[in-house]
């Protein structure tokens, strides 16, 4: 299964892309997953995947557990799926239940999965209680799984992961059990491993596990709704400053609201409350309101808000299920 555009084999001979998905298709059962989903991933990302089912869909195509229906997917120029041998140490994948055998001392755990990456018994344990340490829970190492908390586990299965330092990281959800301290640390260690000419690619069940990310991936109906870096992307599914005007004559000022450049957007509530998104909320706002006022239309009230990231994260997934159907 090839890619077949010209310009991305120039990025990929060139070695910047890391990860190019092409019109990618994906079905699980009668449920079209995936659908015609294209994508590019560099080198040095660390790249957050939202939006479910197409976010483990899409990691599982990657690294070649699952097969694509059609197009094309090259993950360090190889097929992950025809070629996944060729893959097997360059590439590191986390799914979303890893099953850790109870009986089995972490310890043994990390010199099996270092065998696999060609580490030494000695070097790969002394890797993995680096990374421990790192978490603070050096002492893990000596545990059985059976002994450890359910976050332990979670981390503990990320980090086996982590530890052959594979060209490639795809991860299914290695933040969602952990609490914010070891969300942070671990944060801080896939932003290292990513800066070495790494790509990591997760998946995120909240805009807040992505918070890190250095480009987010919005997923929705089986493409990409949206990407780009967070403060972006935040703007871009309006999770920003709004305004919220009052007036007698609601009419008027949705009549010159339109018509003005600074606005974005603005939609009207059944009470004839106007919600006003400007283009830059800091500069355009005294601009508009002293528009309104020089029109002669009376303010009752102005009010500043801004949306939280998970409403406008559904609201732009809504917009756009209604666009598509149009």
């Amino acid at each position: 299964m090839r890619v077949h555009s010209p310009l991305s084999w120039i990025w990929v001979l060139a070695g910047i892309a890391a990860i190019m998905a092409n019109g990618l298709e994906y079905r699980e059962g009668r449920l079209q997953v995936l659908r015609g989903l294209s994508l590019m991933l560099f080198k040095g990302e660390v790249a957050a995947l939202l939006g479910y089912p197409e976010a483990e869909a899409l990691l599982g195509v990657l690294a070649g557990v699952r097969r694509p229906s059609a197009g094309g997917v090259r993950v360090l120029d190889v097929d992950p799926y025809e070629e996944r041998a060729a893959l097997s140490r360059r590439l590191g994948y986390l799914p979303p239940e890893p099953w850790l055998p109870e009986w089995v001392r972490v310890r043994r755990l990390a010199e099996m999965v270092g065998a696999r990456g060609g580490l030494r018994p000695r070097e790969a344990a002394e890797r993995m209680r680096n990374l421990l340490a790192r978490m603070g829970m050096e002492d893990r190492l000596e545990r059985r799984v059976s002994e450890l908390s359910a976050e332990d586990r979670a981390l503990a299965a990320t980090l086996l992961t982590l530890l052959p330092d594979p060209e490639v990281l795809l991860l299914s959800s290695p933040l969602k059990m952990l609490g914010p301290l070891a969300r942070s640390e671990l944060a801080s260690l896939f932003s290292e491993y990513a800066s070495r000419d790494r790509a990591l690619v997760f998946s995120a069940s909240s805009i807040e596990e992505a918070d890190f990310a250095s480009r987010v991936v919005l997923l929705a109906d089986g493409r990409v709704a949206a990407s780009g870096p967070l403060s972006e992307l935040l703007k871009t599914i309006g999770a920003e400053y709004y305004v919220v005007l009052r007036s007698l004559d609601t009419r008027r000022i949705v009549d010159y609201i339109g018509k003005m450049p600074q606005v974005k957007m603005f939609s009207v509530s059944r009470g004839g409350a106007v919600r006003v998104w400007l283009n830059d909320f800091e500069h355009d706002l005294p601009v508009v309101l002293d528009l309104l006022v020089s029109l002669g239309i009376g303010l009752d009230s102005v009010e500043v808000g801004r949306l939280s990231a998970r409403e406008a994260l559904l609201n732009y997934i809504r917009r756009r299920a209604g666009s598509d159907r149009l």
